[in-house]
């Protein structure tokens, strides 16, 4: 465009229709000629409601800061950092001074601080707790009775998997003797004519497809018949079978008709129908943890007798975890690891277990992951010491066709009293079972079980001298089961009871010294939150009173004091928010507008670029409130909130009015002196900043404080409650999203709505003139057509 100041139509869409097709004329840009005047009145409207809108957003850059602001510092009182609020001013930061003032920790208010003095502790609250007085167990990883002579089914349990059509199915050998290859075979293949799957509507069975068959007693043969695996997609996928039948793969596509339709046991692998116990053992791995690190160990391939397998073992674990920490013995029919030190006896601390390992060793061994030299708390309570009591309960079967139905039994628990109450479990219950039911039941009693130390702790759950652990009404045998479970060092007599927490304080004003009683370590008194972290003073065993009552120097002073850092902190946070609302207003209102830049129209911004529009806009929107009446009285009444008395006094207190005049009233601040102020009078510090004018009890004149000032300000012009009558004058001018109602009530909203109606109105002149020229176009070119037909006639008949 030649000059971007210039006016060109924001309707410049092509006029409908073609013209000078007869004339030769260029009617499109003749009736935008004819049409100037309503397009440049068009544009004008347009440029003019751009500009207003502006307007209404900076003035809503200036209402959004200051109602935040207002929150922050002068409304909302829940707000940390608001200067009416006695949070921030009151004496709060609770200390206490002291050679044992690390024995308490104290919070709360300031007229509790000055009230009491801490002379003594002489004990602080305990819950009720028993400890077993020695280990649970003997330290000792014991394996169960082990039978060398022992051999076992390789293929009971063992599984075949295979797949039809893409859905996978398992078959499961039955836990029978399998003398012979034919007695696994048929056992199979039962398995398969018994399994029924379905195909669409029609239920097949597997074993009308796969054959198993025995090669003599030295092998298997499993066959598919070719058309039907390839026609359903029957394949062996595997199973753990598969390694005892001496078959190699653990998949063959049976379904692929260019392979073997068979697959059958290696000759040189042979069968294994079963193990004996040195064939379980030798060879394979166990896993063991010793005090948190995993080693496994391998048992010699050739070990034959029990005695190998227990020279293998210690050589491995003095490998893994040095020697003499660990030692293996045959204890008769068992396995025995005990933990000890390298120069000699036992170590009682460490910690070993099983792990890991193949279940077939493990179960040679007679041992069990997660097996220990601690207690077993998954070991079975075999014991007669208990009352046995029958019980009946309720279980569910399920019958042949799926059908569930409920009956009566009835079993034995054993039952045994706990603070008063039966605690029963079943009967076969183990030592984690016996635990959750102390646990679960109402004696107000938690046991738990510390591994290291392989010991059971008693806790009441009840505070303080309240709580009680005792064992009474149980008979002579119950006492010693439970003794030899928990090793408790428990009588049918005997109770453990918890302390209650007892201070000696004094309040100011008097000279009595109260020992306070409490169950718990943490409590309150009179508005503090005393927390007990030790104890100190000396107390007459007889009498249990403080002997020295007036040895101040020993004792806990509460102090309660101002909490300068948060003050300063928000103070110059205050200052900084206030003074950008300054510049932010002042800004507005003295910059003034270019008007050389007035809102592009839709033809020029065809013309620019995107950064190019940018550039001009932020020229265009700059000074558009220059001079604004509403920002004017807005300026003057935020220079005069700190002026006269009230100047001179937040002078002495360190902040002050900027010296120049162009700052138009931002503040400074000496941080030295108001920290000083803080520090000595933080009482006439927040007077400064939230009295209100008036007299006080004494009749003294008062004055308005700074925040008190600020905060008729902001709801001078920026209050957002109420109706919009009462509204700030910012809210009533331009509208906020704080106050919803606003935003469709405001004097830019008023102009903006009916600059749109004249818009309307002049877009519909311009279609009308625009249709009116067309009109009048087509006429003259159908005049001017119908002329040079005619002509072209004439000149044929006159032989031209």
């Amino acid at each position: 465009m030649s000059s971007v100041g210039s006016l060109s139509s924001s309707t410049s869409n092509s006029i409908r229709g073609y013209g000078g097709l007869a004339s030769g004329l260029d009617r499109d840009e003749l009736i935008k000629g004819m049409t100037l005047g309503t397009t440049s009145k068009l544009n004008q409207q347009e440029q003019k409601k751009q500009k207003i809108e502006w307007m209404q957003e900076a003035v809503r850059a200036i209402s959004d800061k200051m109602i935040s602001f207002h929150g922050k510092y002068t409304e909302t009182l829940t707000s940390s950092s608001n200067l009416f609020s006695s949070l921030l001013w009151g004496r709060n930061k609770i200390t206490t001074s002291g050679a044992n003032s690390k024995y308490v920790s104290v919070t709360g208010t300031a007229s509790g601080a000055d009230a009491m003095t801490i002379l003594g502790i002489k004990q602080k609250a305990q819950n009720a707790s028993w400890t077993s007085n020695r280990m649970a167990s003997d330290s000792v990883l014991k394996s169960g009775e082990i039978d060398t002579s022992m051999e076992i089914q390789t293929l009971k349990g063992k599984t075949l998997e295979f797949s039809y059509k893409g859905s996978n199915y398992s078959v499961t050998l039955d836990d029978g003797d399998y003398a012979t290859a034919a007695d696994a075979a048929a056992s199979i293949q039962k398995k398969l004519d018994e399994l029924e799957i379905k195909d669409g509507e029609t239920t097949v069975k597997l074993g009308d497809y796969i054959k198993v068959s025995n090669n003599g007693d030295n092998g298997f043969r499993i066959t598919c018949n070719k058309t039907e695996c390839t026609a359903r997609a029957i394949d062996l996928k595997g199973g753990s079978a598969l390694e005892y039948m001496g078959i190699d793969s653990e998949k063959v596509d049976f379904s692929n008709g260019t392979t073997a339709n068979f697959v059958e046991t290696d000759s040189a692998k042979g069968i294994k129908l079963e193990k004996k116990w040195h064939e379980m053992v030798a060879g394979q791995t166990l896993t063991f943890s010793y005090n948190g690190t995993e080693a496994k160990i391998q048992i010699d391939a050739n070990a034959k007798s029990l005695e190998d397998v227990k020279k293998s073992l210690q050589d491995g674990l003095d490998a893994k975890f040095g020697a003499g920490r660990v030692s293996v013995n045959v204890d008769g029919k068992n396995l025995t690891f005990t933990t000890t030190v390298p120069t000699g006896g036992a170590d009682t601390t460490s910690i070993l277990k099983v792990t890991g390992g193949s279940d077939e060793a493990l179960k040679a061994l007679g041992l069990n992951r997660g097996l220990s030299n601690r207690t077993n708390l998954d070991a079975k309570i075999s014991t007669t010491g208990f009352t046995s009591v029958p019980k009946t309960v309720k279980v569910e079967e399920v019958d042949a066709d799926g059908n569930k139905t409920e009956k009566e039994i009835t079993e034995q628990w054993y039952s045994f009293k706990l603070n008063g109450k039966d605690i029963e479990v079943k009967e076969g219950a183990t030592v984690r079972d016996l635990m959750n039911a102390i646990n679960k039941s109402d004696a107000n009693v938690t046991v738990s079980y510390q591994e290291a130390a392989d010991k059971f702790t008693f806790t009441s759950k009840v505070n303080g001298e309240s709580g009680v652990i005792e064992f009474k009404g149980n008979s002579t045998e119950a006492i010693n089961t439970l003794e030899n479970i928990f090793k408790l060092g428990i009588t049918a007599d005997t109770e453990k009871r918890g302390q209650d927490a007892i201070v000696s304080v004094k309040y100011a004003g008097s000279d009595e010294v109260v020992n306070l009683r409490r169950d718990s370590n943490t409590f309150t008194v009179d508005g503090l939150t005393i927390a007990l972290k030790g104890t100190f003073g000396e107390y007459d065993e007889t009498t249990g009173e403080l002997k020295d009552k007036t040895n101040i120097a020993n004792a806990v002073e509460i102090n309660a004091s101002v909490d300068v850092d948060k003050l300063m902190d928000t103070i110059k946070s205050f200052v900084a928010d206030y003074n950008a609302i300054v510049d932010l207003v002042n800004g507005e209102l003295t910059t003034k507008h270019d008007r050389d830049y007035d809102p592009l129209t839709s033809d020029q911004k065809g013309e620019l670029s995107e950064s190019e529009i940018s550039k001009w806009e932020t020229k265009a929107k700059e000074g558009l409130l220059y001079g604004d009446s509403d920002l004017r009285s807005l300026s003057m009444d935020l220079r005069v909130v700190v002026s006269g008395g009230l100047l001179t006094k937040f002078e002495e207190i360190g902040i002050n009015l900027s010296s120049s005049y162009s700052d138009n009233g931002k503040l400074n601040i000496d941080e030295t002196k108001l920290r000083a102020a803080l520090e000595t009078d933080p009482e006439s510090v927040q007077k400064l900043f939230t009295s209100t004018a008036g007299k006080d009890a004494e009749g003294n004149e008062t004055f308005n404080g700074l925040a008190t000032n600020l905060k008729n300000v902001m709801n001078k012009y920026v209050k957002t409650i109420g109706s919009m009558e009462t509204k700030g004058i910012l809210i009533r001018k331009a509208g906020s999203k704080s106050a919803a109602q606003s935003l469709t009530q405001n004097t830019y909203y008023d102009q903006l709505t009916a600059i749109d109606k004249m818009i309307d109105k002049l877009k519909a002149r311009l279609k009308t003139e625009q249709d009116r020229y067309i009109s009048q176009f087509s006429t003259l070119e159908t005049m001017i057509a119908n002329m040079n037909s005619q002509s072209s006639y004439l000149s044929s008949m006159g032989g031209y």
